[in-house]
């Protein structure tokens, strides 16, 4: 489809992709914290990952599917339990199967972005403290599964994403819905400045095999606003929930200072990114008033109406993804950037299309800004396991049977493929949505 000059362009070389997590769609990853998580009775329904999508046998439909979809670009996690069953213990066949994995996504023409940390760890590593012990021979277990893959994937993988949300990993440590389900906020603290740590030794690792690698972490921008913006006690614990969302990570990254410290400082976190992976869903406001001290971007949110944000609940607020770019982008201006998630759970399709549509147009206007984004990856690829929602949250373009593992290509795929064909939003396309979503004001 040739763009016309009302279209909305993006770049030549300009990366359409999807994205996806190992233990959220492969099945059969009992070997890892999660999966214990699962046992303890706080998943949706009841549901588990034991099978998922069941794409360990079938990923070679799947990314059929990505051609189908026209994406150039993939993003996918490598299962550390499945690589390291045991401490130090190899297994090499499901290292074999990642290398025919990446070996069947270059065949057709597709670019992996392979991530390290998808918040699932072995349980082996977890028994012997996990994200609370930083002992030099606990954490060289990472390490060793790093130089694993580096040299395994050099020259066949280009683009590695160390850490997935780090702040979200916290989530482990604040609320009982997220692995390992404890409350302490002490524990919380230490778990982010943990896999900040993680995230420079596997940095260096992989340069230290290959030096034409890119390397870079994914941050999730979770901007809390004041629910009152009168009430001083609201504005403080706002820029409280930033700091420990946004600040901690930012810093960590420009001042080798983890989360509270003072004096010392890391500096093998200094200048560890070739690019900065962003990720954004929603907005919240908070306040000590509210029951989970937070609430949606809105006080009339959609979510409410026939389960346009089902599962999770998450609200969509397009005008705040070009806000989250900005944030990242005056943090890492010289920085390359790549979108690596941005998605909705929905049961509505349409709703899907125009989150979508409302989306583009507003990195586009980052772009038009300066900022050097260099991609775009929908979450996700495949209806899945969306932890602790299990089956409810469906962010999938391609929709999944979890009965009998049928994919079907949902309409919000089919538009997703011509916008990636195009390499555009062509004016066809914006002409079916030409309102914007509603923009909350703060």
């Amino acid at each position: 489809m040739k763009a016309k000059s009302n279209d909305i362009r993006f770049p030549k070389g300009f990366l359409w992709g999807t994205a996806t997590a190992a233990h959220q769609i492969e099945g059969g990853n009992t070997n890892n914290n999660w999966w214990l998580f699962e046992k303890s009775g706080k998943i949706k329904n009841n549901d588990s990952a034991l099978i998922a999508c069941d794409h360990w046998n079938r990923y070679k439909q799947d990314f059929d599917l990505l051609k189908k979809l026209n994406c150039n670009a993939y993003r996918m996690s490598i299962e550390w339990s499945r690589i390291f069953p045991q401490p130090g213990t190899l297994d090499k066949k499901a290292l074999d199967r990642y290398v025919t994995m990446i070996d069947e996504l270059i065949k057709r023409k597709v670019t992996p972005f392979v991530t390290l940390f998808h918040f699932t760890l072995p349980i082996w590593w977890c028994n012997e403290g996990g994200l609370l012990n930083r002992d030099r021979e606990h954490l060289e277990h990472f390490a060793q599964f790093c130089h694993v893959l580096a040299t395994t994937f050099k020259g066949k993988v280009k683009y590695w994403n160390t850490i997935n949300e780090p702040s979200i990993v916290m989530l482990g440590y604040i609320t009982d819905m997220f692995a390992p389900g404890e409350k302490n906020i002490i524990k919380a603290i230490k778990a982010l400045g943990t896999v900040m740590l993680m995230h420079a030794i596997a940095y260096h690792t992989i340069k230290s095999v290959d030096p034409d690698a890119r390397v870079g972490i994914v941050h999730n921008v979770q901007i809390p606003m004041p629910y009152n913006p009168q009430c001083p006690m609201d504005t403080i614990l706002a820029k409280v929930a930033d700091y420990l969302f946004n600040g901690a990570v930012i810093r960590a990254l420009t001042k080798g200072k983890l989360p509270l410290q003072v004096i010392s400082h890391h500096k093998e976190l200094i200048n560890t990114n070739d690019f900065i992976g962003l990720n954004f869903y929603n907005f919240i406001r908070v306040s000590l008033k509210l029951k989970d001290l937070a609430t949606s971007a809105t006080d009339s949110p959609l979510c409410g109406k026939d389960k346009l944000c089902a599962g999770l609940g998450w609200e969509p607020y397009p005008e705040g993804f070009y806000l989250a770019i900005k944030r990242m982008h005056n943090a890492f201006p010289n920085l390359p950037m790549y979108i690596t998630e941005n998605g909705i759970g929905t049961d509505n399709d349409a709703w899907r299309q125009n989150v979508l549509i409302d989306h583009l147009k507003m990195m586009h206007k980052a772009m038009s800004d300066g900022v050097d984004i260099k991609g775009y990856f929908h979450w996700s690829l495949i209806d899945n396991f969306e932890w602790a929602q299990g089956y409810a949250s469906r962010f999938g373009l391609v929709a999944v049977d979890f009965k009998t593992q049928k994919r079907t290509i949902k309409p919000s795929g089919k538009l997703y493929a011509q916008i990636a064909k195009a390499n555009a939003i062509p004016s066809s396309i914006l002409n079916k949505f030409p309102e914007d979503i509603y923009r909350p004001k703060f």
